[in-house]
């Protein structure tokens, strides 16, 4: 079985991979985990996802993805598990892009690589999702922490609101997908009261045995979200146009007062 884990980002993903992590010790004799904080070929993988959604190159993207899958292990009996939400490429906001749009051919070409490398293998992808509101405020929120953005958070969640509607994706892709892999759909707000928290979506579709699960610890929450109104402030440091180390040390100022975020990576 392959489980590959899409995205979308900002629902959940970076849970999952660190459950992935600090679990793939007691999973190693069942399941080769590739995220790319514990493997580097996938890299090649997720970057040429992340091309293709701004240039949309074909030849890039399949190079990228047959990369990718000829440095994998063979699995024998394991399961493979895969998560990186840069297989839909970038996120709404990046360079000009208002959709995932780009997700109709980029999963699709990692799960034609995945069979071409392990024939008659079973794959399934899944695409976690999340409550509309709440994800244009997180994607808001972590687009504020770049120099580029210059819309606050209710214009933005009115401009990019389409994005929001995943099943103008998932459908097509789904249907790309027909023969190559069956699809499934998880929202956050399901995952996120589950023991595990959102890695279990993937546990599940490997049939990982309650009792091996029952061994695993739930790894901390990632990702806090922002108190309400700092994704605008950091907008209107943005607006200021500050050189950049000053922009950094403003926005790092601001942070340093908000008690239990841990910087830039919420």
């Amino acid at each position: 079985m392959i489980v590959l884990h899409v995205g979308i980002h900002k629902t959940g993903t970076t849970s999952v991979q660190s459950s992935l992590a600090a679990h793939a010790t007691a999973l190693a004799d069942l399941a080769h985990i590739e995220t790319l904080h514990l493997t580097k070929g996938l890299k090649k993988a997720t970057e040429s996802a992340r091309e293709y959604s701004r240039f949309a190159g074909v030849m890039g993207l399949q190079t990228g993805m047959q990369a990718w899958v000829s440095g994998l292990p063979d699995l024998g009996a394991r399961h493979l598990l895969v998560s990186s939400e840069d297989f839909a490429g970038h996120m709404p906001g990046r360079f000009g892009l208002l959709d995932y749009r780009a997700a109709v051919k980029t999963v699709p070409a990692a799960v034609a690589a995945l069979r071409a490398r392990f024939a008659g293998a079973k794959v399934v992808a899944l695409v976690t999702t999340r409550a509309a509101e709440p994800w244009l405020h997180s994607l808001h929120w972590q687009l504020a922490k770049h120099p580029f953005l210059m819309l606050k958070q209710r214009r933005f969640c009115k401009e990019y609101a389409s994005a929001a509607n995943f099943d103008s994706v998932i459908k097509p892709m789904t249907a790309a997908l027909a023969g190559l892999a069956t699809v499934s759909v998880q929202s956050l707000e399901s995952l996120t009261t589950r023991r595990l928290g959102p890695v279990e979506a993937m546990y599940d579709l490997m049939g990982l045995p309650d009792p091996l699960r029952g061994t695993l610890a739930p790894v901390p929450v990632q990702n806090r979200q922002v108190l309400e109104g700092m994704a605008d402030q950091f907008v209107r440091l943005n607006r200021a146009k500050l050189p950049p180390d000053e922009l950094d040390s403003a926005k790092m100022t601001m942070l340093r007062v908000m008690k239990g975020l841990d910087g830039f990576d919420a």
